[in-house]
């Protein structure tokens, strides 16, 4: 039996992927880069591990930028 595992990757300044950590679902291992995404500002991907296939990428700045135009339009 193949045990399914999802990492997540952070961008590093020099623009290389680097592997923080796994997770046996790919809905924590969403969550987790969605938040440490938010919580720095910088892009985050999941990945499955089995074949390094990309499965999501997220970036904080369009994540943030896109709550501040939410606001924004709700204010006015």
């Amino acid at each position: 039996m193949i045990n399914t595992v999802f990492c997540i990757e952070r961008r590093d300044d020099d623009s290389r992927w680097r592997r923080e950590m796994c997770f046996k679902t790919e809905f924590r291992a969403f969550v987790n880069a969605r938040t440490k995404s938010m919580a720095t500002l910088g892009s985050y991907r999941v990945v499955h591990d089995f074949d390094n296939e990309v499965v999501a990428e997220v970036d904080g700045r369009e994540l943030t930028k896109s709550k501040r135009e939410r606001r924004s339009r709700q204010q006015q």
